[in-house]
């Protein structure tokens, strides 16, 4: 009987983790497939459309994925892109590493404009919460944060609860803050 109980639980705890599936914006909406939302923490006005040309983020292929699936971005590179990109540009004296925020800032300086995106995870209350976090690098200013509590009990960190909400945060943010961008 507790063998079944046990087998019945981890059933639930598998099936509560996230697929990691990319998925198309919905050609009427514009946005990924969801039914719930995302808490927005901050929100900047800023010019996007004046760092479209390029966004540096997490080395994750679903991430890639669903940032691809914006079209909105001229071009997307991880930190090990970026570092390849120095060395061949000869911009290792201004900028010897990428692996820190410093480092991120004299990429930058030395060669575009672009925004930085990466995930973080904060701690309240017993309670973990996935963030997704814009930078303007020149300045380590973050502009947008948007974030989910993973729920692995209740709802599951999956797909539709957890990721495609914040995606769609994004998404919102862009909308809001390019007068390029349009999903059809």
């Amino acid at each position: 009987m507790i063998k079944n109980i046990l087998l019945l639980v981890l059933s639930c705890c598998l099936a509560a983790c996230s697929s990691m599936k990319v998925a198309q914006l919905d050609p009427n909406t514009g946005r990924f497939p969801t039914k719930t939302t995302a808490t927005v923490i901050k929100s900047e006005k800023v010019d996007l459309d004046s760092f479209k040309s390029l966004l540096l983020l997490p080395d994750n292929d679903f991430v890639k994925g669903q940032i691809a699936n914006v079209k909105y971005f001229d071009k997307t590179m991880t930190r090990d892109d970026l570092e390849t990109l120095v060395i061949t540009n000869n911009l290792t004296d201004k900028v010897p590493s990428v692996r820190d925020k410093i480092g991120i800032n004299k990429a930058y300086h030395a060669y575009k404009p672009f925004l930085w995106l990466r995930f973080e995870t904060r701690e309240d209350n017993g309670k973990t919460y996935g963030q997704f976090v814009l930078t303007k690098p020149d300045t380590l200013e973050d502009i947008f944060i948007v974030e989910k509590h993973f729920d692995y009990v209740w709802a599951g960190v999956n797909d539709q609860n957890t990721w495609y909400p914040m995606f769609n945060a994004i998404v919102d943010y862009i909308d809001e803050n390019s007068n390029t961008w349009s999903f059809k």
